[in-house]
């Protein structure tokens, strides 16, 4: 891979711009307004230092007593190439000279230069800051969808390989030390050149030769800057991956909060998070450590160059080589445009360097490419007419040797109620996965009506699947956008008939809010049975051909399970069902039972065919109900 540079990993941050350029086209031409009106106020120091000291204001002052510096240097080299080129630009722009002098005659002309000036810096300070803050926001806004955007259509190999506390922190974390980074680029990096170049022209205006002497002193603050840099990024990157570890450590806790308590483990897991934060902190010290060597060496050498200016200046004016009017501009554009603008180009290449350990986190996530996604002559799957094959599939985990399913033919046909039963781990719920595509198989094939589900666009293929699950999921929302959750578009009638079918809507309508209430995070306030009938009536506003139940019913009381049960033989009349279940009691009437081990199919047959023999259902079936006798 190749090496990223601070210009390239700056100009893919820059990329997101591009929608915004033209916002960016006016802020940076405010940008030059505000520093060329800042450079003419810069400009009047000269005549006003130098009328202070005649102690007048009248349309007719004497020249102050001084040796012109053109004249006498042109007396010394006549043939000086600087002079030459300083002769020609005064010929060329003679007409701005006239100006300048007609506008600085006197103090008042001086203050209504000002005055004139005051409104553009205004108009021009205003419009920088906001359109550059709005480009920013945007570009926040933007990034942080499309980490989003990248991120959901991953597998689901990619969010379990992966802590969850990881993402998030990336998805927070990360982009608002992303956002500083913009903030610098939009702000310090764009704004202080101009400034430095507008002091730059000012400073070699009132001085070329004591300009040239300050170019000298540039590069004693860059170099500290680069070499800072490297490693103010380097544990930058260090203290996100420590507090990314933080975040995880706090959503688990959180998370876990009745195990927590229940185990009387606060101690403990106060104990871990202050392990992390520790880590933490020792790689921000470290990181800050750099940034204050880098800052404190360029305010050594801003200060120090101060003093150099000042005694050179003190000695050229005793010397009689400049005006104290020239003096004072030059320090003022040298001191407070050109060192300042170095000064915090140093400070932001720091900054920068820190918001770029951010920047390359968060931009990782878009190098993964999703490994189930849609083939450039995928189909639109328009109704399911035959059913589902599976044809000789074998499937592991992270492409492992140890194989879950293994060589699996099977057929589902249209309408059929088909049941697996087996032990756990024997790779029931990994055969149903395939289904939907939450993964695909390493070997064989998954096919609907004979086409591989591989070549069938996956939205269209997710439309007809409804699934419910033994861990029910309900967002933290009402009950009416949790059940909405399986048809966007449905009616209320519709919700309240897949409510009623699922023998949850007299619940509801008992509840203070009805629909409206608010099922509290991960749906704490509903019990087990409710929780899962939601679900239920969710899959049932969906009105998908083909439905999946994994174990729904595996951890509910009895009168609960009575209850999901005939929401679920309301849920699959007329659909082509697939059930993994754990209790054998619910399954004794499906079409067919298939029985898994050790990723295998054992047994086909009715629960009576299965009953008649002496193979694994039978052992599994008197095995259960010995059980529930006990």
């Amino acid at each position: 891979m190749k090496k990223s540079t601070l210009f390239s990993e700056c100009a893919k941050l820059l990329s997101f711009a591009k929608p915004y350029w033209k916002y960016m086209a006016l802020a940076i031409f405010s940008m030059v307004l505000y520093t060329s009106a800042n450079g003419i106020q810069i400009s009047l120091i000269k005549p006003i230092i130098d009328k202070l000291l005649i102690g007048g204001d009248t349309n007719q002052i004497a020249p102050l007593p001084r040796i012109d510096i053109e004249h006498a240097v042109d007396k010394e080299n006549s043939h000086s190439p600087v002079k030459q080129f300083k002769k020609q630009i005064f010929h060329k722009f003679a007409f701005i000279e006239k100006i300048q002098k007609r506008a600085t005659r006197s103090f008042t002309s001086i203050g209504i230069v000002m005055a004139i000036v005051a409104p553009l810096i205004f108009l021009s300070c205003y419009f920088q800051q906001y359109l550059r803050n709005l480009v920013m926001w945007a570009v926040i806004v933007d990034i942080r969808n499309k980490v989003c955007d990248h991120l959901l259509p991953q597998p689901l190999s990619f969010f379990e390989n992966r802590k969850s506390g990881d993402l998030l922190s990336r998805m927070t974390n990360d982009i608002s030390v992303t956002q500083s980074g913009l903030t610098v680029l939009f702000d310090e990096i764009m704004l202080q050149p101009l400034k430095l170049i507008c002091g730059l022209v000012l400073a070699f205006y009132f001085s070329w030769k004591l300009s040239l002497l300050t170019l000298v002193a540039v590069p004693v603050i860059f170099i500290p800057v680069l070499v800072m840099g490297k490693k103010i990024k380097r544990h930058g990157k260090g203290s996100l991956r420590h507090l990314s570890d933080l975040t995880d450590a706090l959503r688990e806790m959180f998370a876990g909060i009745r195990i927590v308590k229940a185990f009387k483990m606060e101690a403990e897991e106060s104990r871990e998070i202050h392990d992390i934060s520790e880590r933490f902190l020792r790689k921000r010290l470290k990181m800050v450590k750099a940034k204050a060597i880098n800052t404190s060496t360029s305010e050594f050498v801003y200060t120090l160059g101060l003093a150099v200016l000042i005694i050179l200046g003190g000695y050229v004016v005793v010397s009689k080589k400049i005006t104290p009017g020239e003096l004072g501009g030059f320090i003022t554009a040298v001191g407070f445009m050109v060192i300042t603008s170095i000064k915090k180009l140093a400070k932001s290449y720091a900054s920068l360097q820190e918001s770029l350990a951010g920047v390359n986190r968060v931009f990782e996530l878009f190098t993964i490419e999703p490994t189930i996604k849609d083939i450039p002559d995928a189909v639109v799957l328009k109704r399911i007419e035959e059913g589902i094959s599976f044809k000789d599939v074998s499937f592991s985990y992270n492409n492992s040797k140890d194989f879950i399913l293994k060589d699996i033919n099977l057929t589902i046909h249209k309408g059929e109620v088909l049941a697996i039963v087996g032990k756990s781990g024997a790779g029931k719920s990994t055969l149903i996965n395939l289904i939907p595509r939450f993964y695909d198989p390493v070997k064989g094939s998954v096919e609907i009506d004979g086409i591989d589900i591989r070549k069938i666009k996956h939205e269209s293929l997710l439309a007809h699947i409804a699934i419910v699950s033994q861990q029910t999921f309900l967002f933290n929302r009402s009950l009416r956008e949790n059940i909405l959750y399986g048809r966007k578009d449905a009616s209320i009638e519709e919700i309240y008939a897949a409510a009623e079918s699922a023998n949850i809507h007299e619940f509801i309508m008992s509840l203070p809010k009805g629909y409206d209430t608010v099922v509290g995070e991960l749906g704490v306030k509903l019990s087990g049975g409710e929780r899962q009938r939601i679900a239920i009536a969710r899959a049932i506003l969906k009105n998908a051909p083909l439905l999946l139940l994994d174990e729904a019913t595996s951890s509910l009381d009895y009168e609960s399970e009575k209850l999901v049960q005939d929401a679920l033989n309301n849920l699959i009349v007329g659909k082509t069902t697939i059930i993994v279940a754990h209790r054998l009691s619910t399954i004794q009437h499906c079409d067919r039972i298939i029985v898994m081990k050790n990723g295998h199919i054992v047994e086909t047959g009715s629960h009576e065919s299965l009953m008649s023999g002496e193979g694994e259902y039978k052992r599994v079936y008197q095995l259960h109900f010995d059980t529930l006798q006990t």
